[in-house]
């Protein structure tokens, strides 16, 4: 719990420090080591298991398909200010919807996903021209953020197994909706 707290927004883009910017290896290892993105990841895998039904790969797909999206803008040059506040309250709002125990319209989710997956699509979009390699950085990204929401599918099967693990995923969402909020006070 100490380094949800110790780690801020910049912890998100650890590929800013590599001496080889880019490539698959960068993009792959992105959501791994940014914990807000993990966190995010994650979320959105138990959410889809908490809806149930298509919203099992309805979410996690569209998730990434605006993650793409949210990339291109980014590419393009519209910049905004607000995109780590952005990408801290997608980590709140997603804690608080595994923290309420409440089953979410599935068209309702499929917006709110899409919307948190632009912010984290921009950023990373930005970045791109910078990067040595970003064709195969994308890809990278995309497939480790596939993989965290395989994990989050998998978690989330798991915690909605029993009443007892249904308060563990609760206990869970809030811990995550914490750490969103440490991060936007950051951001």
């Amino acid at each position: 719990m100490a380094c949800v707290f110790l780690g801020g927004p910049a912890m998100a883009h650890p590929h800013h420090s590599m001496s080889n910017p880019g490539g698959f290896a960068a993009g792959f290892a992105h959501p791994w080591l940014g914990i807000d993105h993990l966190l995010a990841m994650v979320a959105v895998g138990v959410l889809a298991v908490r809806i149930g039904g298509s919203a099992l790969w309805g979410v996690p797909v569209t998730f990434l398909a605006f993650l793409a999206v949210g990339g291109v803008i980014g590419l393009e040059g519209f910049e905004t200010r607000l995109i780590e506040a952005g990408i801290a309250l997608s980590v709140i709002l997603l804690g608080v919807a595994l923290a309420s125990g409440k089953k979410y319209p599935l068209g309702v989710t499929l917006v709110g996903v899409a919307a948190m997956a632009l912010f984290h699509g921009h950023v990373h979009g930005a970045e791109l021209p910078a990067m040595a390699a970003p064709g195969t950085y994308a890809v990278g990204l995309l497939v480790a953020t596939a993989l965290l929401h395989l994990l989050g599918v998998a978690a989330g099967m798991y915690l909605t197994g029993s009443v007892k693990r249904t308060a563990a995923l609760r206990f869970s969402g809030a811990v995550i909706a914490i750490a969103g909020a440490a991060f936007l006070f950051q951001a």
